[in-house]
């Protein structure tokens, strides 16, 4: 599935991943997991790292686009 968001929302999803990445400390690859399973819990509150959406209503692509921003956090490459 192709990543689909504009380059606004990309790099908002990227700074929020980076964000709660280096709140957690630690290797960032290591916190890709748990990080995506906190936006993926139906209790989670849409927030920048998800376009400001329930995870349940982004699209596939748009899903995609979150993981692809997450990784590029990791490797801190948000810009």
């Amino acid at each position: 599935m192709p990543a689909d968001s504009s380059q606004d929302e990309y790099a908002l999803a990227c700074r929020a991943a980076k964000q709660w990445m280096t709140s957690r400390g630690g290797d960032p690859h290591a916190q890709i997991e748990p990080y995506l399973a906190t936006l993926q819990s139906p209790a989670a509150k849409p927030g920048k790292g998800t376009f400001n959406r329930p995870w349940a209503q982004l699209t596939p692509g748009q899903q995609a686009a979150v993981i692809v921003a997450v990784q590029a956090a990791a490797d801190d490459q948000c810009g």
